[in-house]
């Protein structure tokens, strides 16, 4: 009678130290498959371009992030001249 108390209370012991662990367990594992996820995407590589304006009266400037410069980019929005461009 006095054994069964003892051995009953180790059992319940035993089951909140696994459920315990199991939560733990999921998070870790959870953030280990955002991470993979995370690092298997491919890199975008952008560039910083700095366009100013040739037009000596307009002196435009703007600075653009992107993978390639497009002709509209390269186009000054006040005077409509080609600006010129500087790799950053």
């Amino acid at each position: 009678m006095g054994l069964d108390k003892w051995l009953k209370s180790e059992d319940d012991t035993k089951k909140t130290k696994k459920n315990k662990e199991s939560p733990d367990q999921t998070k870790k594992s959870k953030s280990e498959n955002v991470q993979k996820k995370h690092h298997e995407k491919p890199s975008i590589q952008l560039t910083k371009y700095t366009l100013v304006c040739s037009s000596a009266k307009c002196k435009y400037q703007k600075t653009i992030m992107k993978k390639e410069l497009t002709d509209i980019d390269k186009t000054c929005p006040r005077c409509n001249k080609q600006m010129k461009v500087k790799e950053a």
